[in-house]
C-alpha cells in the first residue's frame, strides 16, 4: 500500500493527480492523503507516505517552507513539486530535494508524462525487498536492509543493529524477533542463535564457532544452529557469485 500525501490548495488539481496515478496503479495499493495546506500536512508528518506532492504557492506556509520543514522528519519521500511558475529557492532544491518540479500547464501533459517516472521511483525506493519498517519509540521507521547487521531478542521486543557511517547504530523495536524473522528470512536474514538473527550480506568471515561482521562485531554461532546457519551462508556466496 502506497500512502501519497497532495498538498495543494486547489481541490480541482488534487483530484487531477489523483486520476492520473489511478490510472497507473492499482486503487487497493493506494491511500490517499489530501491536504489543503503546508500547516495540515506539517501535522500528518508523522504518517510515513511514499510520495508527497507540495504545490509552491499555498497560503500561511508556502511550498518551499513545507519542504524544508517535512524533511526533518521524512528524508525518504519521493518529493514532487508543483507549480504554475518555475520558482524554486535553494534550499527547497538541497534540502527539500524534489524528484521532479512538474510545472501545471493546459490539460495537465507535464504531469501525465512525469508520473510513470515517478512512480517508478517510488516502487525502485520503498519495494519491501529492500526496506523494513519497525516502531521504535513509538514512532515508525524505515530502515534498509543493506544497513542491517543483525537483530536480537530484547524485553518488550528486540534490538536491531545496523551500520550508520562508520558507527554501529542501535534501535530498540516493538516487534518481536519472530515477526522481523518471518518479514526477513526470504531476504538472507538467518539464526546464527536462538536470540538473534544476522543479515548474510554483512558477514565478512566464519572461524570455528564465530561470525564476523561489518563494523568489527563478533559473534558466536551456537552448536544447534550451526549447520543450518553455515548451510544458509554457504548458499547465499553461491548465489552472489552466480555460482547457482
Amino acid at each position: 500500500m502506497y500512502k501519497i500525501a497532495i498538498c495543494d490548495d486547489d481541490k480541482k488539481y488534487r483530484r487531477t493527480i489523483k486520476k492520473i496515478i489511478e490510472n497507473f496503479l492499482p486503487i487497493n495499493e493506494i491511500s490517499f492523503y489530501e491536504y489543503e495546506s503546508g500547516r495540515e500536512l506539517l501535522e500528518n508528518v508523522e504518517i510515513l507516505y511514499e510520495l508527497v506532492f507540495i504545490d509552491i504557492r499555498m497560503p500561511e506556509i508556502n511550498g518551499n517552507e513545507t519542504a524544508l520543514a517535512f524533511r526533518k522528519r521524512n528524508k525518504e519521500a519521493v518529493l514532487v513539486f508543483c507549480s504554475s511558475y518555475f520558482e524554486p529557492t535553494p534550499d527547497s532544491i538541497n534540502i527539500g530535494q524534489p524528484f521532479r518540479y512538474i510545472i501545471k500547464d493546459l490539460h495537465d501533459k507535464s504531469l501525465k508524462c512525469e508520473m510513470p517516472t515517478i512512480l517508478s521511483e517510488v516502487k525502485r525506493r520503498f519495494s519491501s525487498v529492500h526496506m523494513v519498517t519497525v516502531t521504535s519509540t513509538g514512532r515508525f521507521m524505515r530502515i534498509h536492509l543493506k544497513e542491517i547487521l543483525y537483530i536480537c531478542l530484547a524485553k518488550r521486543g528486540c534490538r536491531l543493529y545496523k551500520m550508520k557511517g562508520d558507527h554501529i547504530e542501535e534501535i530498540h523495536c516493538k516487534e518481536s524477533l519472530g515477526e522481523l524473522y518471518e518479514q526477513l528470512k526470504q531476504q538472507g536474514f538467518v539464526y546464527a542463535h536462538n536470540s538473534y538473527i544476522v543479515n548474510l550480506e554483512n558477514v565478512e568471515g566464519v572461524a570455528k564457532n564465530v561470525l564476523s561482521l561489518k563494523g568489527g562485531l563478533q559473534l558466536n554461532i551456537s552448536r544447534s544452529r550451526k549447520p543450518q546457519f553455515t548451510e544458509a551462508l554457504f548458499k547465499y556466496m553461491q548465489e552472489r557469485c552466480g555460482l547457482i
